[in-house]
């Protein structure tokens, strides 16, 4: 059986994964951690819930293209290279995303979504848009800050 994090019931990353600092930040805010498991409770902070989600979502995506263009056939890069290469060349350099999109002869393929949607999803490029949409009716923006409503709630549970 897998363990899965949710917030408002929404399933923020894939199945048995949990990351560090995000990990780190539900501590914080006082989720009691039994093993694998973290019981209902209350998100006070969504601001720093975003942060670390973001972060934790952001560098793992980094590290996914980072294998998959250093791994590629064609790859054109490196190990020097990986410190001065830009989030857009990884993704553009990105052999299964190029693949999943255009045909040889560069035209574009049909049912694209399909891949966009798989690739969204299990590389975590959309994660803290995911969570945006799951906690929207429950937060404002204050000062440049999420906060949460008047008489309104976030909860986080992992099962």
């Amino acid at each position: 059986m897998s363990i899965r994090f949710y917030v408002n019931g929404v399933q923020i990353f894939g199945n048995n994964e949990m990351f560090n600092r995000t990990f780190k930040e539900l501590e914080r805010q006082g989720a009691d951690m039994d093993d694998d498991f973290i019981p209902e409770f209350e998100i006070k902070d969504p601001q720093a819930l975003m942060e670390a989600i973001e972060y934790d979502s952001l560098v793992d995506l980094r590290e996914r293209c980072t294998r998959e263009v250093f791994n590629s056939k064609t790859h054109k890069y490196t190990d020097l290279d990986f410190q001065t290469l830009k989030d857009s060349d990884l993704i553009l350099e990105n052999d299964g995303l190029k693949e999943a999109a255009y045909e040889e002869d560069g035209t574009p393929k049909k049912n694209v979504y399909r891949f966009f949607a798989w690739w969204i999803e299990s590389k975590r490029l959309l994660t803290s848009y995911n969570l945006y949409m799951a906690i929207k009716d429950d937060i404002e923006t204050k000062d440049g800050k999420l906060v949460l409503k008047e008489g309104h709630k976030i909860t986080a549970e992992m099962y």
